[in-house]
């Protein structure tokens, strides 16, 4: 399996790419270190790894116009793309048109490039306040159509992320790196474990927050997973972040609510050579937890 990925990053000027990232990377008290950003010159790339194993280059496009002209006129930029995400500010009705047009014209490069996963289409800036508007609901929902009409040759998948909801930003990138490294043996795994001990839901992280993978005891819908599990996702990625910060060693941590308890737990592995760590979230009952403990 390869050991390098290419993760392109687009959209137009302010549309919060920049500062996503950046949150991405701190995953809480972020704010301070982005409202006040410069637009991204060219392009500005970073990178980091996945795992412990992966090296994944996010290659973060200015969207200022005169930028983009220089893309759209030089579509080596974009060879080798493994997933492209596009960022649309979800609160800048009036650059829409604009936003759409500046799509379709890096995907017919991406056409000629014979690009053919999906294309990540986020909504940024839809902060939790928006959440239930139904005036935001309508535009997330006319964009939807709109791009999906004019691309029915092109896959999509939407997220709405904002960076006052770390775990939206969490959610959007996990969904490439997934989808690359095909993880799907640890969902079955995963959903196995929900069944055998009557979970609430598990969730496995990286030691720096990002989602490997999530399960369920039941489906959930928009409105209920964001009152379930968005808060304790926001909790547990902001915990791993000041260990780290703080350089503490806490292998485990208890929280009991009302019915049952969430267990977060540490894991070492050794994969390829390296030693690899990733936290393992859990919510079920306090006889459960008591039982996993042991086990």
């Amino acid at each position: 399996m390869r050991q390098e990925y290419k993760l392109v990053i687009a959209g137009l000027d302010n549309a919060g790419k920049t500062s996503s990232l950046i949150a991405l990377r701190h995953k809480y008290n972020f704010y301070e270190r982005v409202k006040n950003l410069k637009p991204t010159i060219k392009i500005d790339y970073s990178s980091f790894k996945f795992l412990d194993m992966y090296r994944i280059n996010l290659w973060d496009m200015g969207g200022q116009k005169k930028f983009r002209k220089i893309y759209i006129s030089n579509p080596i930029y974009f060879t080798e793309t493994d997933y492209i995400y596009y960022i649309i500010d979800i609160q800048d009705e009036l650059k829409f048109e604009e936003t759409v047009n500046y799509l379709h014209e890096l995907l017919d490069i991406y056409r000629g490039l014979g690009y053919k996963n999906e294309v990540i289409i986020s909504f940024n800036k839809y902060d939790p306040k928006f959440k239930n508007d139904e005036d935001f609901l309508d535009r997330k929902k006319m964009l939807e159509n709109l791009i999906i009409s004019q691309n029915k040759d092109m896959r999509f998948k939407f997220f709405c992320t904002s960076y006052f909801d770390i775990s939206s930003i969490s959610v959007a990138m996990s969904y490439s790196l997934n989808k690359l490294l095909k993880l799907k043996i640890i969902d079955d795994e995963l959903h196995k474990l929900v069944k055998k001990y009557d979970c609430g839901y598990i969730i496995l992280y990286t030691n720096s927050g990002l989602i490997i993978s999530d399960q369920y005891k039941e489906v959930m819908d928009t409105i209920t997973f964001e009152e379930v599990i968005t808060a304790k996702i926001n909790n547990d990625i902001e915990f791993f972040q000041r260990l780290k910060d703080e350089n503490v060693e806490i292998d485990e941590r208890t929280t009991i609510l009302e019915d049952t308890i969430d267990y977060v737990k540490k894991f070492q592995f050794t994969y390829q050579d390296k030693d690899v760590y990733v936290y393992l979230a859990i919510n079920s009952s306090s006889q459960t937890i008591n039982n996993l403990k042991k086990s």
